[in-house]
C-alpha cells in the first residue's frame, strides 16, 4: 500500500463570536452555533481573506469531543470567491480551551494533547481556481483564543 503524500495549500485564521446560540442537548450532542467575523488566508497558491460570513454549527458530545460543521467564504487577493465547507473533530475540547486562553498550544507536548482535524471541500466558479473543486484536502487546526487556525494540505 502506498503512503499518502501531501502538498501544503494554505493556512488560514478565522475569528468567531462566542457561541451565539446554545441549542442544548439533542440526539447528536449539545448544539453550539457561532458566527464567523473574518480572518486571513496565506499561502503561495491561495491567499486573501476569510470573509465575515458563515459560521460553525458544532456539536459537543459527552466525551468532550467537538464535531465541526463549518462553512466559510474566502476572497482571494485577485477577487475570486471560494466557498469552503468542512467537518472535523476536536478532542478533548477542555484541553483546546485551556491552550486557547494562552494563545494556542506552544510546545510539541501541548500540541500532542489536542486532536484537531478537518476535511475542507472547496467550491468556486472562478476559472483561475477551478482546480480547487477537484482536490481532497485535510486541515490541522488549533484554537487560539477567539479564533481558529488551520494549516491545509492537498492530498496528492
Amino acid at each position: 500500500m502506498d503512503e499518502p503524500r501531501f502538498r501544503y495549500l494554505c493556512s488560514y485564521r478565522a475569528a468567531f463570536t462566542e457561541p451565539q446560540q446554545m441549542v442544548g442537548k439533542a440526539h447528536f450532542g449539545r448544539r453550539m452555533i457561532a458566527a464567523l467575523t473574518g480572518g486571513e488566508v496565506t499561502g503561495e497558491r491561495l491567499h486573501g481573506r476569510v470573509m465575515p460570513s458563515g459560521g460553525d454549527w458544532a456539536t459537543i458530545d459527552d466525551r468532550d469531543t467537538l464535531r465541526l460543521d463549518a462553512r466559510i467564504t474566502l476572497e482571494t487577493h485577485d477577487g475570486a470567491l471560494i466557498y469552503v465547507s468542512y467537518r472535523g473533530v476536536l478532542r478533548p475540547l477542555s484541553a483546546a480551551h485551556k491552550h486557547a486562553r494562552n494563545g494556542g498550544p506552544q510546545t510539541p507536548e501541548e500540541k500532542a494533547e489536542v486532536y484537531f482535524r478537518t476535511t475542507p471541500m472547496f467550491e468556486t466558479g472562478d476559472e483561475r481556481y477551478l482546480w480547487l473543486n477537484d482536490i481532497v484536502a485535510v486541515g490541522l487546526g488549533a484554537s487560539i483564543g477567539g479564533a481558529v487556525r488551520y494549516d491545509v494540505f492537498e492530498l496528492l
